[in-house]
């Protein structure tokens, strides 16, 4: 939510979401939802999912990559694992592995977007 509501929007290089929650604050309506905030301007965006995540329902992510990519002028990468549960990140595994390799990835074109470097 920061990432899209700060007044500077250079001030935040990119945004990695691993199982996030995108939606309302606990019913308070839908201007404090992230998806009501995305704007051209806001960062690059890497959202990882798991499609089984019983705590935060992945269809916010889907909503939340879709949207971004309708509006943003910025990357946004989205990747949904097959299978995975809420905290998906808290045990070593090689599909871990995989997407701390993307995050790095992800990180390094975007900081080079950033400096006007392509």
């Amino acid at each position: 939510m920061v990432a899209l509501t700060c007044d500077d929007p250079a001030s935040v290089a990119g945004v990695i979401g691993l199982g996030g929650y995108y939606g309302p604050y606990y019913g308070e309506g839908p201007r404090t939802s992230p998806l009501a905030h995305v704007r051209p301007d806001a960062p690059p965006f890497f959202l990882v999912h798991g499609d089984h995540d019983t705590v935060a329902p992945v269809e916010g992510a889907r909503l939340l990559a879709g949207r971004l990519r309708e509006l943003s002028a910025q990357p946004v990468v989205y990747a949904e694992l097959p299978g995975g549960q809420h905290a998906f990140d808290l045990f070593h595994s090689l599909r871990f592995e995989a997407v701390v390799n993307a995050i790095e990835a992800f990180c390094a074109m975007s900081l080079q977007g950033s400096t006007g470097a392509r």
